[in-house]
């Protein structure tokens, strides 16, 4: 058997009682606040993996959504290249487009009352001129106009077409300048 002295003054022993009961309170609390904490923690890494991919999600959304608007602006861009590449063609068609009507106007103004042209054809850019003239007089006047022109070149009527005098049915072959032709 133990026998005890209590030989600390009652104000110690008090004293020592509120600290041993302040320890166990401490204890306690922290057991109880452990959990908590813990609980605290988990959340919080719980919150931060669902933020990390909430923001992985919105990347892969507006990636989606760029994908998206890229593939929209690439098929623009191939509609565009279409119409260019049709634009493109039209332009070379019409550069290389020859102007008839100008011809065919500066060659009316040339021919004279009296001259009557029945065949006309044409390889390259020379004209044949097949007709009926009243007199020689008025075809040459005809071979005169056009020789004034810029448009027509080498302007050839064979000699037997001048030998008759009157109602002489000619032949008349010239060439026409390129420039002529291009412009409207």
């Amino acid at each position: 058997m133990k026998i005890y002295l209590d030989l600390l003054p009652k104000q110690r022993k008090t004293e020592l009682k509120r600290k041993k009961m302040f320890q166990n309170i401490l204890r306690e609390e922290f057991l109880f606040l452990l959990p908590v904490i813990l609980f605290i923690v988990i959340l919080l890494n719980i919150y931060y993996l669902l933020s990390i991919q909430r923001d992985s999600s919105i990347a892969a959304k507006s990636l989606a959504e760029s994908q998206d608007k890229y593939q929209e602006l690439s098929s623009y861009e191939e509609k565009f290249k279409q119409v260019n590449a049709g634009a493109s063609k039209l332009l070379k068609i019409q550069a290389g487009h020859f102007y008839w009507a100008e011809i065919f106007n500066k060659l009316g103004v040339a021919v004279p009352e009296g001259v009557f042209i029945a065949n006309f054809s044409t390889k390259d850019f020379n004209i044949f001129l097949v007709g009926k003239a009243k007199n020689r007089d008025m075809l040459l006047s005809f071979k005169d106009r056009l020789e004034k022109d810029d448009c027509f070149a080498n302007i050839n009527v064979p000699l037997s077409n001048l030998v008759v005098k009157d109602d002489i049915d000619f032949q008349m072959d010239f060439l026409i300048n390129q420039g002529c032709l291009k412009k409207q």
